[in-house]
């Protein structure tokens, strides 16, 4: 199968680029209950990922920065405790995915260049393996497990 049709494509993921601010970043995730969003450089290059962790150890150890120094503070000078593994789109099969997503929440997707195409989720991954067993089952009764 191909992995794309798992794919949230860049345009519908929450994402920073590396030059955003702390502020704008702390807004971001404040909009949403994520914890981990992927991190892009200008080019669109996958970079890496930034956690609230790594956002509150930034606050930590600069306790008495201004709104006004965290406007102007990039998210490329805080300290990123987690890497999160990307795949590539067009060589990268869903039984790997699988692997991958063992130990990520989702996984970068990019492409040949690393540019950052879009994430695929622990969501879409069991989406699709329950597709995948009730079409070889279809004697099954098959759950709604709803979008992806």
């Amino acid at each position: 199968m191909n992995i794309l049709f798992c794919l949230t494509p860049k345009s519908d993921v929450d994402h920073v680029v590396e030059d955003a601010s702390l502020y704008k970043t702390i807004q971001i995730f404040d909009r949403h209950s994520f914890n981990i969003i992927p991190v892009i450089n200008k080019k669109g290059r996958y970079i890496g990922v930034i956690s609230c962790g790594d956002i509150l150890g930034c606050i930590r150890e600069n306790f008495d920065m201004s709104v006004k120094e965290a406007a102007d503070f990039p998210v490329k000078n805080i300290k990123r405790t987690r890497e999160y593994k990307a795949v590539n789109g067009s060589s990268t099969t869903m039984e790997e995915i699988v692997v991958v997503a063992f130990e990520q929440s989702f996984v970068p997707v990019v492409d040949d260049e690393y540019n950052f195409i879009g994430i695929i989720t622990r969501k879409s991954i069991i989406n699709w393996m329950h597709e995948t067993y009730h079409k070889e089952h279809p004697e099954e009764n098959k759950l709604n497990l709803g979008g992806n």
